[in-house]
Parts: C-alpha cells; sequence; structure tokens
C-alpha cells in the first residue's frame, strides 16, 4: 500500500497550506463599462493585500503534483491477493484525489481574486499611465515586478498557460515599468463555501472535477441552492499539475 502511504504524506504537506479565504464584501461593484478605481492625492503609496508566500504557493501545487503523480504511474503490483481489494483501493485513492482538487480550487479561488480585485503589488498613485478609456494604471513598486511576463509567471504557479487569465487587461508596461488597473467590485455576499465532490471525467494529463458552489439567501427572504461547475486540472509539459478550467464562485 505504499502508493496510499506517499498521497498520505503528499496531503499532510498541502493541508499546511492556506485556503481560500471565502471574503463577502458589501462594497460598490465595478460599472458596465469600466471597473471602479480607487485614486489619492499626492504621493501616496498603495499597500495591498500581502502576496502569498511563494514558497506557500509552490508548497500546494508541488504536492497535489505529487500525489497526482503517484496515483496516475504506480504500477499494479501492490501484490493483492484477491480482486476484491481493487475496487476497495482505487474508491480510497479516488478519495484522496478528490482532497488534493479540493485544495488546488482553493488556491484558485485565492489567486484569481488577487489578480482581479485589487492590486496584488505594492503601488504608488503619484505615477500612472492611462489607455483608450482614460482608466488609470498605477505604478507597480513590487520588488522583482518588472515586466508583464513576472506577474503572468506568478499567476502561472497555479493557472495553465491555457487558462483565460486576463492579466493584459489589468496590467499595462511602458519603458520597462508594469501598472496596475487597481480595479475594485463588491462580492457575492450570498456565498457560502465550495466543494469538490466528484471526478467526473479522466484523459491522459488531464482530471475533470464537479464543483457544488453553495449559496444562502434565507437572511434576504430567500433560500439556500447550490450552483454546479466543471473544475478541470491538467499537466503541464513540466509534469507538474495547473488549472486550466475554473469559475470564481463570488
Amino acid at each position: 500500500m505504499k502508493r496510499i502511504y506517499a498521497l498520505i504524506a503528499a496531503m499532510a504537506i498541502m493541508a499546511t497550506a492556506a485556503s481560500c479565504e471565502k471574503k463577502k464584501d458589501n462594497g460598490n461593484g465595478s460599472s458596465e463599462n469600466a471597473p471602479a478605481v480607487t485614486t489619492t492625492a499626492g504621493n501616496d503609496v498603495v499597500t495591498a493585500t500581502e502576496p502569498e508566500n511563494a514558497v506557500e504557493t509552490e508548497a500546494v501545487t508541488e504536492s497535489v503534483t505529487e500525489a497526482l503523480t503517484e496515483a496516475e504511474t504506480e504500477e499494479e503490483t501492490e501484490g493483492f491477493t484477491m480482486p476484491e481489494d481493487i475496487p476497495a483501493f482505487e474508491e480510497e485513492l479516488d478519495e484522496k484525489v478528490l482532497e488534493a482538487a479540493q485544495l488546488f480550487f482553493d488556491k484558485a479561488c485565492e489567486v484569481e481574486q488577487k489578480f482581479s480585485v485589487g492590486s496584488p503589488y505594492l503601488l504608488d498613485t503619484s505615477v500612472y499611465i492611462t489607455n483608450e478609456y482614460d482608466w488609470r494604471f498605477y505604478l507597480v513598486t513590487e520588488q522583482g515586478i518588472n515586466s508583464i511576463e513576472d506577474v503572468k509567471a506568478e499567476f502561472r504557479e497555479v493557472f495553465s498557460k491555457d487558462y483565460d487569465d486576463g492579466i493584459d487587461e489589468l496590467f499595462k508596461q511602458k519603458d520597462g515599468r508594469v501598472y496596475c488597473l487597481n480595479g475594485n467590485r463588491g462580492t457575492n455576499i450570498l456565498y457560502v463555501d465550495s466543494e469538490v465532490v466528484e471526478i467526473i471525467g479522466r484523459d491522459e494529463g488531464e482530471i475533470r472535477f464537479k464543483v457544488l458552489d453553495k449559496y444562502d439567501e434565507t437572511e434576504y427572504g430567500g433560500e439556500a441552492y447550490t450552483e454546479e461547475q466543471e473544475f478541470v486540472i491538467v499537466k503541464e509539459d513540466d509534469g507538474k499539475w495547473k488549472v486550466s478550467e475554473f469559475k470564481l464562485p463570488y
């Protein structure tokens, strides 16, 4: 049963990583034509929400990769003496994969929100450029962020290269510096949590899951309800698993 032990060890590592925070914000949402942008006068510096420790994100992605790789590559030479043992073993294995997928989904929520709402980096709001709609993009002063590719590299620690990241709409590069839109919006105050409940398909290098996003409107005279979404992870050329299909549920 060494495959199970390896998976359990990997999951123990991942359990120390931070999960997605279910933030419920009553703030104003963005307008139809342009995201709301917070500006200040003078030489103010905006302190963004402290970025997730890169080591922590790496721990999640590497541990999930390790767990899923063990699950798919280990030869079935565990010494089963009875065929009846195999279905029980596979059911236990799928449970571990679902646990790994839940952590991956939570991390995807965290990263997507960090990049799409406000700014994930420190900004200097006294220095900005504008686009064709006269939206202001503020200078990123975060150390190590010197190009759009630097921004995308951090985002790609969790999301696959095929995921539509929207980075080019949120960040601009000019004269060797990076600028961020720093747009804000409200969140869905009815959101409760999300649960990865089922493996619905597997192909070589891809696993598809069903996720239930849970909402509760009882406080406002409505009912609790759920919405389904498909959550997909793929194995990239470097052997790491990344999120390729996902929707932020709040």
